[in-house]
Parts: structure tokens; sequence; C-alpha cells
């Protein structure tokens, strides 16, 4: 037993049995009231109203049931976006949307004070690699500072240091674990039947606020405002984000036993093609490779027969022209990537590098992330397109060592540690990622949250499992004192 079990309260079976109840009708409100100030003529209102009901909410189910709090907050990374641009949609503006992007932080902000009182406890081996991480995000901050870069600093903090600190918040709830990881389970499941499904409505038909939106913010690399002429996004803010969150569904889909993924699975994978998406792509396939590694023959049996009926399922959405054409071509230029201009345009992200690490190996500071500055050398066109860049840049030599350490050590102590079958979905997620780290930014923002929550949920089961061990020593060989015992789920 860990030093956290002791300090945890136990419900008894009553309480447990009515807070469940009791949370789901107050994330119903959640959703009806929203639902109906976003559509009303008070569209704008939701620009405040929606962090502000997201915070108040999170702050209420994190006392009641932290599986329900981990769950919404995955639910507001994947809808936030949509909502944004309804909004946007609906109130004929785009200043100031952007402050609804703040729900998921918000959120996360509870999950940290509710850790405060437990740092104490969390000093370890297996938590060492966060703070590794945490200190070179600090040093980041420091030359932010020392730059003079105060406009981005805020935004940068929140998106780089918030998932860290979340994965610390989940090993802290190590002996909920198995809550934690079921309610993690059936959002990633249910979440990608609905950005799946969302995502090939939005190929086929395009509504009308995300054509919106793609011509505000003038990103080329998402096609054209057209059916049939887009990569899909789906909920989220661009086609990487939305595939890296696609693929860790689907891996999670394909260990889970849920019966809502015989139509999640189509649903993502269609829309995961749909999204072009080449290094999503190559991630599944080799979290997909770890699985069938990993798993018994009866699961492997399982995990052909789907990717039997997926290769038909992409054979049918083939015989489509549009489908056709986009997707044939986005495979050919796996063959060939010296023809792709994102290929290229990553090149030369990455000879710029080089010289920038020459002139400035300190870095420029956490706040160059958001900088506005389009036109300025390396700016933010590869700092959203490789973690290696974003690091770098931000970070310098010395904070991206760090930084990088603290993800090498947390990656080795996940893979070489003892951990269950429950969580090798998890592990082929963090796996999916780190295939993706060259290509995409996958340390802050959304993926960065996504790829941490994997990390601390595997750390956190790691160590349960070790503290439960039976000890081999002599004296564990005495008889017990008549002390209860508690069984770790």
């Amino acid at each position: 037993m860990t030093r956290l079990q002791n300090k945890l309260p136990v419900d008894d079976s009553t309480g447990a049995q009515k807070k469940p109840r009791s949370t789901w009708l107050f994330f119903a409100c959640f959703i009806l009231t929203n639902g109906l100030v976003m559509f009303s003529p008070l569209a704008r209102a939701s620009i405040v109203f929606y962090p502000a009901s997201a915070f108040l909410l999170s702050l209420f189910v994190i006392k009641r049931s932290r599986a329900a709090f981990v769950g919404f907050i995955f639910w507001l990374w994947l809808l936030t976006p949509f909502i944004r641009r309804v909004v946007e949609w609906r109130s004929g503006t785009t200043s100031s949307t952007s402050a609804i992007l703040l729900a998921p932080y918000a959120a996360i902000g509870i999950a940290a004070l509710a850790l405060a009182p437990k740092l104490n406890l969390l000093a370890g081996r297996r938590t060492m690699p966060l703070f590794f991480a945490l200190g070179a995000i600090g040093y980041g901050i420091v030359v932010g500072i020392l730059h003079y870069s105060f406009s981005g600093l805020p935004q940068a903090v929140i998106a780089w240091a918030l998932p860290p600190i979340f994965a610390l918040f989940l090993y802290a709830e190590q002996a909920e674990q198995e809550s934690i990881y079921k309610a993690f389970e059936a959002v990633m499941v249910a979440g990608l039947l609905v950005i799946g499904a969302y995502g090939i409505y939005q190929f086929f038909m395009l509504p009308e606020w995300d054509a919106q939106w793609m011509i505000a913010s003038d990103l080329h690399s998402i096609g054209l405002p057209e059916p049939f002429e887009v990569r899909v996004f789906s909920t989220m803010n661009s086609p990487q984000v939305f595939a890296a969150f696609c693929a860790a569904g689907l891996l999670i889909a394909l260990r889970s036993h849920l019966k809502i993924r015989f139509l999640a699975i189509p649903a993502g994978i269609i829309a995961l093609v749909l999204s072009l998406s080449r290094t999503a792509w190559m991630g599944l396939a080799v979290g997909v490779v770890y699985l069938f590694c990993k798993i018994s023959n009866k699961q492997r049996v399982r995990i052909l027969a789907v990717a039997g009926c997926s290769l038909g399922i992409s054979l049918v959405a083939l015989q489509v022209p549009e489908v056709n054409t986009i997707v044939t071509a986005r495979f050919q230029s796996l063959a060939n990537p010296q023809g792709d201009d994102s290929y290229q345009a990553r090149a030369h992200d990455y000879d710029m590098l080089v010289q920038e690490m020459i002139d400035d190996p300190f870095g420029s500071g956490l706040s160059a992330d958001t900088s506005s500055d389009q036109t300025a050398p390396g700016a933010a066109v590869a700092r959203q397109d490789s973690s290696i860049t974003a690091s770098l840049l931000s970070l310098g030599m010395l904070g991206a060592g760090i930084f990088a350490l603290g993800l090498l050590l947390a990656g080795i102590s996940i893979f070489t540690g003892t951990g269950s079958a429950a969580s090798i979905g998890a592990r082929a997620t963090l796996l999916s990622i780190a295939i993706e780290a060259p290509f995409n930014n996958v340390v802050s923002g959304p993926v960065g949250f996504l790829l941490w929550c994997c990390v601390g949920l595997c750390i956190a089961e790691c160590e349960l499992v070790n503290s439960h061990q039976p000890d081999r020593s002599p004296e564990a060989a005495q008889p017990p004192m008549s002390t209860p015992q508690v069984i770790a789920s």
C-alpha cells in the first residue's frame, strides 16, 4: 500500500452509488444550457459562459468523482474547437472567441489545485521525469522573460506546463486507477465515434461554420472550404490534432470490450484516412504492431478481423472518385517524399533551425510559441509542425535536452516496468505519438495533453502494481499482523 492510498478516504457504498447519478445530471445541464446559449441570439455570451461553466462544473465534479472529472476534461478537448466555430458562425464575429479554447485548460487548473496538498507525496523515481519536464519549462519561462517577450507568455505556459501537471494529478490518484482508466477508455471509444462520424460528414457536406472558419483562418494546408476538397479536421482545430486523437482512439478501441467500438472503429478508420495525416497513419501502424505483440492469440484474431474489415471498408470508400483521387495521391507521397510540399517545408524548417541554434543556443523562450509575427525566421510554422523545432526554439539546447531526457526516462520506466494488460492501449498510444514527434508538435497543446495523460496513467499503474507485488524478504515470510488489507483495483 502506498502513502497516497493511506491518505485517501474511503466512501461508503451508498454514497458511491448516488454520486455518479447526480454528476450525470449536472453534465446534462451543462450540455443543455451551453447548447441553448450557443444557438440563441445571445451566442456571443458563450465566449464567457462556456469556459466559466466548464470551470465551475469541473470544480464540482472533481469532489465527487475523479473518473468523471478526467472524462469531462477529455470531452472538453474533443469538442471545444467545434463549439468555438459554431459560436463564431452564430455571432458573425471571430474576435475574442479564442477565449473559448481556454475551457480545457481551466478544467486542468482545477486538477493542479487539487494536487497542491499532495506535492510532498509525489517525489519518487517514477515522477522524476515529470519534474525534469517542468524544470525545462521553467527554464523556458525565464528565457522568455529575459527576452522581454511577454505577449504570448501566459498562453505558452498553460499549453506547455498544464499537461505534465495533469500527469502528476493522475499519478497522485493511483488509488482510483481502475475507475479513471475505465473513464479514459470510455471517452476515447465514444469520442472516436463522435469525431469520426462528424469527420465523415464534414468531408461530404462541410457545414457552414467549418467553411467560415477555414476561410477566416487562411490555412492552406487543410484544403479548400468545399465538400470533397477538405482535409478532415472534424471537431478539432487541425487535421494533425484530429488524426492524433483518432489514432489513439482506435488503439484504445481495439483493446476495449465496449460494444460501441463496433461503430467507433469503422467511423474512426474512414475519418483518419480522410484526414490525410501520414504521420498519424504511421503512428497507428506502429501502435497496432505493439498491440499485436502484447496481446493473446484470441485478441490477435480479433485485430486481424478488424484489419480485414477495415480493408474492405477502405476499398468501398475508394470507389468514390473524389476520395480515390486525394487518398491515392497521399499514399503515393509516402513512397516519394522528396516531391511532397510538406516534406520540403519541414526540410527547410530544419535547415533554418540549425542556423538559429548557432545564433541563439539558449532559445527564445516559451512566449515565442504564440508569437503573432508570422514573418519571423522559423517562427510559427516550424513551432507548430515539429516537436523538435518547438522544443529547441523555445527551450534552447539546454532546456530541450532536459525536456527530452524527462520524456526518455518516462518511456524507459513505462516500457520496462511492470504493468497490467489493461494499459496496453495507453502504452501503444505513447508509441504512436512518439512516431509523430519529428513531424508534428506533440509536446504541448491538445496532443501534448494526450501524451502526458498516457504517461500519467502508465506510471500510476506501474507504481500501483509494483507496490502490491509480494515481498520476498525474510521479514515477509513471518505471519502478518491482523490488520485490514486494501486490494488495489
